[in-house]
């Protein structure tokens, strides 16, 4: 699996991380992690859709963009833990839905392996100083991502 942060196809799905090089400048040891070896960024497809309307949840458009955790990803929605997948209504709720994982799902998922969630309690969940807010360095870096805000949620800039 391509772990860059350019993205990734898998199963004909656009997906990709949310780290970037510049992460450690900005962010805590933690959060880079989660950024590199927890979450993803895809776009809903048409099975995410019908999913998700099943459930009679929020409407969910095609392409809308969507954050889920990497480690249960392969298993049914109704196998994994809460907030396993989150569709954040703008970039300015990436970061905000990202700290709802952490605390809602990290520590309910049992396909995180063991040295991972070691390695994640372990790490720092201080920033380095001097830097602007941790929430305007997730917008900066989603747009970098070429996510853009839509009225249907957040879609990538060239869909």
């Amino acid at each position: 699996r391509d772990r860059g942060y350019h993205g990734y196809q898998q199963h004909n799905q656009h997906r990709m991380l949310l780290s970037m090089p510049g992460d450690a400048d900005s962010l805590s040891d933690r959060q880079c992690y989660v950024r590199s070896d927890f979450v993803e960024v895809f776009a809903a497809t048409e099975k995410d859709v019908a999913a998700r309307h099943s459930k009679g949840a929020q409407k969910l458009m095609l392409g809308q963009i969507g954050i889920r955790c990497i480690h249960c990803a392969h298993l049914r929605a109704k196998d994994r833990a809460e907030r396993a997948v989150c569709y954040p209504s703008s970039i300015s709720r990436i970061y905000q839905t990202v700290a709802d994982m952490q605390r809602f799902h990290f520590e309910q998922c049992r396909e995180i392996p063991d040295e991972t969630r070691k390695i994640y309690k372990s790490l720092k969940t201080t920033r380095p100083r001097g830097v602007g807010s941790p929430q305007t360095y997730w917008i900066q870096s989603a747009k970098l991502l070429n996510l853009v805000d839509s009225e249907n949620g957040i879609r990538f800039g060239n869909d």
